[in-house]
């Protein structure tokens, strides 16, 4: 499987499950080396077989939802999902995956309970705060979105993925002041995310801070990694600044 030879890998799988045939732990394999070398049918098979050998256990039943993804059968992964729930229902991750489908398949609203469920159960998880306000945000709960936003960054205090969500939260509200705080939170953390100085610069931008945002997309060419696609928005806002400086002006 490190080598990226998952047929032997399969062969080599099924041959050991074979031969100790109430092994979950080598069903399982045998499902993920089948899933690497695209072969999702025998995967639910030696899932489902590891799913009889362990009832309560819901990472089976996980799998084989990924194995009905893999084919685009939506309606069989879903009920995968739902069967993983149902058997492990104080753990937090079949919520999370359950909840973070269905947001991806466009049912924001769906989402939000079995997100807010493994928030619940397992607070620790940051991204699943940050599926459960984008779930609330897209579902219209702005307001509830918003909530979720902080009460995870009140936990995870560092998690970029939280503060900028929030701050596009923000941003669509057009309240500019609050995003460019988040920012500033952001980049005191990070302070050579390039990324975070242009969204600051875009901000004071709207404020009418020209200077300000000009100072910013400098900020994000001395910090980049590649700081080519930077000096090129550099540039091109000195141009747009330089272009509204010579612009005749409408008498009142």
């Amino acid at each position: 499987m490190d080598d990226g030879a998952y047929e032997e890998a399969a062969r080599a799988f099924r041959a050991a499950a074979q031969g100790s045939p109430r092994d979950a732990d080598l069903w399982l394999e045998l499902g993920r080396a089948e899933m690497a070398a695209q072969r999702p049918a025998r995967a639910r098979d030696a899932f489902t077989r590891a799913s009889l050998l362990q009832p309560t256990n819901p990472q089976p039943r996980i799998l084989i939802g990924h194995t009905w993804e893999l084919e685009r059968r939506w309606d069989e992964a879903l009920a995968a999902y739902l069967q993983a729930v149902q058997v492990a229902p104080q753990q937090a991750r079949p919520y999370r995956v359950l909840g973070t489908r269905l947001l991806r398949w466009g049912r924001p609203a769906d989402a939000v309970e079995p997100l807010a469920r493994a928030v619940a159960l397992a607070p620790a998880h940051a991204e699943t705060w940050k599926a459960l306000a984008l779930a609330r945000y897209h579902g219209g709960d702005v307001a509830a979105a918003e909530q979720s936003f902080r009460d995870g960054i009140a936990l995870h205090a560092e998690h970029r993925g939280l503060r900028l969500g929030l701050a596009a939260l923000l941003v669509n509200a057009h309240r500019f002041e609050e995003a460019l705080t988040v920012y500033a939170a952001v980049l005191d953390s990070e302070p050579a995310l390039a990324a975070a100085h242009v969204g600051r610069a875009l901000l004071l931008h709207e404020l009418h801070r020209q200077a300000e945002a000009e100072a910013a997309f400098e900020a994000a060419v001395r910090v980049a990694r590649d700081p080519r696609p930077y000096r090129a928005r550099l540039l091109a806002y000195r141009q747009l600044r330089a272009r509204d400086a010579t612009a005749p002006r409408n008498p009142r």
